[in-house]
């Protein structure tokens, strides 16, 4: 399949149907009377057309239909586009395209509510592109390993481990089959983290590639169509159907605080719909088997060496492996091992790097720049919505404060949201997240192709 063409485009405007300008009724110009004569036309004016072939003006003609914003075909991925990416076998491949997917799915739903406040996929974009991280490994190897060096919990019972395995005359523990054991459980987490980040772009990208389509163009609220576009949601998707109808109020809103709460009240009503669809690929990110993974590659890595051994040297190295005596050895080497991964694991994964700052998730929330003392940006520093006020009143623990927004434990759903709409409420204003995360926009369509082994 291929991903979207990412190349230089000059950024699409709102198209508009123009008719030729034109006169003004019953309005004169002034002209050169040129006064061009010929056999039975004296006195008559060449730039004027004779009066017995002028045509009737209607006075009640109706003026041009007005149109509204529309977004460029190609600019964005349609929901079939949503679909292949989706569909797309290699996960680095795939978190790439549905990044670019996302970003360019919010800039053109800016091209129709306006720049002023991030929608959802906005966030979206930097939360994936960060997810992308994760997903490549990056890095994880040797913050694991430099990890593992400076623990007590795992160097100690390494020792004990070593003085077994030479009293059965085998070579030490080599710390690079921890390493390896631990890559094999970065890969759990990895698998997780990618299949999350697919189940959700596949859902909720195609919902806003079917909003730029239906409301694309228009020039005001209608709210039959709103209510026949909002029909075609799945009943089980409340949250999602609440928000894209609070996205298509904002698109016609003139009041700038109500439209910034509107869209504050869609972004917070995706983001809770679509964290709790995360909720089980979290946990397993977060809380993988990763004793078994440690313990199965370590006992595989003795069992090697005393196979390897001749008989009858090997006869004592057997007799350890019946006997339990090797586990007994390996379990506080396992327990160790497993504790400093899940630290190390959950502190990588807990970074997001959004244009001129990387947060940590772990910590509460700095104010954005140049709103040190008044934390949101102007349209949302107070917020009259009662509907906003009463998620708001469910979802942040620190109402109106960016103190005590920190997720201690990520795989926590209300720690999550608790961090998110604080993040959302902060940092809707700010311009730069509408940056393409990789310098250039993407092209469609993306074109299916046959599956490929991840």
């Amino acid at each position: 399949m291929s991903p979207p063409k990412i190349g230089f485009r000059a950024p699409a405007r709102p198209t508009e149907l123009r008719e030729p300008p034109r006169p003004a009724r019953n309005e004169v110009k002034p002209q050169a009377k040129a006064q061009v004569t010929r056999p039975g036309m004296s006195g008559v004016s060449q730039f004027e057309s004779p009066p017995a072939r002028q045509q009737p003006v209607a006075l009640n003609a109706p003026a041009a239909l007005a149109r509204g914003p529309s977004v460029a075909p190609g600019s964005y991925p349609t929901a079939a586009d949503v679909r292949n990416i989706a569909a797309m076998q290699d996960p680095v491949a795939r978190n790439h395209a549905i990044t670019q997917g996302y970003s360019d799915l919010s800039n053109a739903m800016g091209q129709l509510l306006g720049t002023e406040n991030a929608n959802w996929s906005t966030f979206a974009t930097w939360a994936s592109k960060q997810a992308g991280v994760s997903i490549r490994g990056e890095d994880m190897p040797k913050f694991f390993t430099d990890a593992l060096k400076g623990a007590d919990g795992v160097m100690g019972p390494m020792s004990k481990v070593d003085d077994l395995l030479r009293k059965l005359g085998l070579p030490s523990l080599p710390l690079g089959d921890i390493a390896s054991a631990g890559n094999q459980a970065l890969q759990n987490v990895s698998k997780a983290i990618a299949d999350g980040n697919k189940l959700v772009f596949e859902e909720v990208g195609q919902e806003f590639a079917r909003f730029v389509e239906t409301f694309q163009g228009d020039t005001q609220y209608d709210a039959a169509k709103a209510e026949q576009y909002l029909s075609g949601f799945p009943a089980d998707k409340p949250l999602l159907k609440e928000a894209f109808g609070h996205y298509a109020q904002a698109m016609f809103e003139k009041d700038p605080n109500k439209k910034a709460e509107l869209m504050l009240l869609a972004n917070d009503k995706v983001g809770l719909h679509e964290q709790t669809q995360l909720q089980p690929y979290v946990e397993k990110a977060l809380n993988s088997p990763v004793k078994d993974t440690f313990r199965d590659i370590l006992k595989q890595t003795v069992e090697a060496q005393i196979n390897a051994l001749p008989f009858p040297a090997n006869l004592a190295g057997k007799a350890a492996l019946k006997t339990g005596l090797v586990d007994a050895a390996l379990n506080p080497v396992v327990d160790g091992v497993a504790n400093v991964f899940r630290r190390v694991a959950t502190e990588h994964m807990m970074k997001l790097a959004v244009p001129g700052s990387a947060l940590k998730l772990g910590n509460d929330l700095p104010p954005p720049p140049g709103m040190e003392s008044t934390l949101f940006p102007p349209h949302l520093r107070s917020i009259e919505n009662p509907e906003l006020r009463a998620l708001l009143g469910q979802l942040d623990k620190s109402q109106d404060s960016l103190k005590g927004s920190g997720a201690k434990d990520w795989s926590k759903l209300d720690q999550r949201m608790n961090y998110i709409v604080d993040l959302f409420r902060s940092r809707q204003s700010d311009p730069a997240l509408f940056d393409p995360p990789f310098g250039q926009r993407g092209t469609y369509p993306v074109a299916p192709s046959a599956p490929r082994v991840s």
